[in-house]
């Protein structure tokens, strides 16, 4: 870590629960959502002029697409596609029917969107983590979530992530995964939260393959090596930061999104940690 992230907010909406932030090469933008305030945001790099979109049920992901001005939100009754030219939005694959949401994604390089739901009130470990195929078939591969986080996949290493940010639990797992099939190996213990500041929430991998993660309630950014080793806890300016994502032409700003807590948080924020990012991947399915 060559120097601890100096966050400065930038001049977007205020958030209720800011989360899901996502860099879009392709488009030079930052997208991410306000989940009780549902909306859709997308935030340009170069003069962070937002536009927003509001949801018709509250939206926990987003994800860019192949598509020009078209976007997937997981929402509460399945993935939509939002055109953002004419602020439409069509389901294009359903939930079951019930208490369920949305609530934290990540996109492979062969496209698939790897999304997880959680109930509303996260009394039960209802939640599942789903395999959604360009096709847009779902396949559930993982359960027993109470509050799924933490998603990321790293490439290099064959493995992708997840988190449970309940009291309970507070704890980030690692699963193999065969980048040519797609099949997901058990997940294993990566990193428990119960001595560290806050509870494991969104996290993102940088170029050397550690892994950031935001601790909700703990005004903390912690980072782990790929080996889930602790080297670093960065205090942030916001009490409930929930989720990262490195963006900007080189991948070299950190963007953050936080809960609404009285002070500043809700607002997304920015800084140049001095590490790099991976470059993300674009959702592979045709929305219609």
């Amino acid at each position: 870590m060559k120097r601890p992230p100096e966050f400065e907010f930038l001049a977007t909406p205020r958030a209720k629960l800011g989360e899901s932030p996502v860099w879009s090469a392709r488009e030079d933008c930052l997208w991410w959502v306000d989940i009780e305030g549902r909306s859709v945001f997308r935030t340009d790099g170069a003069d962070g002029v937002t536009r927003a979109w509001k949801t018709p049920e509250m939206a926990g992901v987003v994800a860019p697409t192949g598509e020009d001005g078209v976007v997937v939100v997981g929402m509460e009754s399945g993935l939509f596609r939002l055109d953002t030219t004419s602020g439409c939005f069509t389901r294009a694959a359903a939930l079951e029917a019930g208490s369920m949401r949305f609530n934290d994604a990540a996109v492979d390089s062969r496209g698939r969107l790897w999304a997880a739901t959680m109930e509303h009130d996260y009394r039960r470990p209802a939640g599942v983590l789903y395999q959604i195929d360009p096709d847009l078939s779902m396949h559930a591969v993982a359960g027993g979530f109470f509050i799924p986080n933490g998603l990321a996949v790293d490439e290099e290493r064959g493995r992708i992530y997840v988190s449970d940010s309940h009291p309970d639990l507070q704890t980030v797992w690692a699963a193999d995964l065969d980048m040519e099939s797609g099949r997901l190996g058990e997940r294993r213990v990566f990193a428990r939260f119960q001595d560290l500041a806050g509870r494991p929430d969104g996290a993102a991998i940088d170029a050397e393959g550690n892994y950031w993660i935001a601790g909700v309630e703990g005004a903390r950014l912690h980072v782990f090596s790929p080996s889930g080793e602790h080297i670093g806890a960065h205090l942030v300016p916001v009490a409930a930061p929930t989720k990262i994502a490195f963006g900007g032409p080189d991948l070299s700003r950190l963007y953050l999104t936080s809960k609404a807590d009285g002070g500043e948080g809700g607002r997304l924020a920015v800084a140049h940690p001095g590490v790099m990012g991976r470059a993300g991947t674009s959702f592979g399915g045709r929305l219609g």
